[in-house]
């Protein structure tokens, strides 16, 4: 596990409390000193004592075999910085999955192309909260993988953790970063007090724009409709465990974007937004709920505007 942050951490646990040996690599040393002598995680308050796991420093990383699964567990728009200088030490056979959601950098690059890996990247992804894995609550997702693999599945899977088989990349990865932008926008409307209707109406209008952009970029739409699209979706967007929708509750009730990013929290879906809206992938594409997360994220405008806009769109058919 490259990453011991909350969500890196919380499948370490997993894993390691179903048997499996587990190797957890960090880029602080103080952290990875904690890890090693006591089991605790200094940086992930609610993260239980985690014995047996083998924790080193990133500079020093190291696969124990030719069978090891390199888990990803990194923001995504630094997965590649922090991954290049580890790509020498990886073997043609070891298995390289990422849990990032987001693209690689600021023009809407899927991190499988980023990263361009001969033996292709993994991506896990799927409505799973870190404390629930903490906690040992039966949980699902997707891995999806270009050429099946039962071993690998069978490696990542638990009696609590349940995956499901899909070989369709592209949709995973772009469903696993949009569902944060659409929790962002369900996060603002809350926060204005519209309801439960309005953030079922986001939702759904939301899905169709994670089908539109996972079929431009050569994904199956169907995925949407999985674990990974819909799944997710309904986790994140309903949940204040979810940054990104306790992002968007904050603008909801007046605070500003720019003084919220600022303090250095992760919202995936702020920066997902932005590099979509300049991603060449979708120019012509109806994006509106995307459009309007991102000029909040750029501090443009307000919520009221937006809902302005979003409801003066010409009326349409639902498809």
């Amino acid at each position: 596990m490259i990453g011991a942050g909350e969500f890196g951490s919380s499948l370490a646990y997993a894993w390691r409390q179903a048997g499996r040996s587990v190797a957890l690599w960090c880029r602080d040393p103080a952290q990875a000193a904690s890890l090693r002598e006591t089991g605790i995680n200094p940086k992930v308050p609610e993260c239980p004592t985690m014995p047996g796991i083998r924790a080193g420093v990133l500079a020093d990383f190291a696969l124990l075999s030719a069978k090891d699964v390199v888990v990803l567990a990194v923001k995504a728009q630094a997965q590649t910085g922090v991954f290049e200088p580890l790509r020498d030490r990886i073997r043609a056979g070891n298995a390289v999955v990422t849990v990032s959601k987001g693209f690689a950098d600021g023009t809407g690059t899927l991190l499988s192309s980023a990263l361009a890996l001969p033996q292709g990247l993994g991506v896990l992804s799927g409505p799973s909260f870190s404390l629930d894995l903490f906690e040992d609550r039966p949980t699902a997702v997707t891995l999806a993988i270009e050429s099946p693999d039962a071993g690998l599945l069978a490696a990542l899977s638990t009696p609590r953790l349940r995956l499901y088989a899909s070989t369709d990349t592209v949709g995973v990865q772009i469903c696993g970063a949009m569902k944060n932008v659409i929790a962002i926008a369900c996060g603002c409307s809350d926060g204005m007090g519209f309801g439960a209707s309005a953030r079922s109406a986001i939702m759904a209008r939301g899905l169709r724009e994670l089908e539109r952009v996972t079929e431009v970029y050569g994904g199956d739409p169907r995925t949407a409709v999985g674990l990974a699209g819909v799944g997710d979706l309904a986790l994140t967007c309903q949940d204040q465990q979810s940054r990104n929708y306790s992002f968007g509750h904050d603008l909801g009730r007046g605070q500003s974007a720019l003084e919220l990013l600022s303090r250095g929290t992760t919202v995936e879906g702020a920066a997902t937004a932005l590099s979509l809206i300049a991603s060449g992938h979708t120019e012509g594409v109806s994006l509106p709920i995307t459009e309007a997360v991102a000029r909040l994220s750029r501090g443009e405008g307000s919520p009221a505007e937006e809902v302005t806009t979003l409801l003066s769109r010409s009326l349409a058919a639902d498809v």
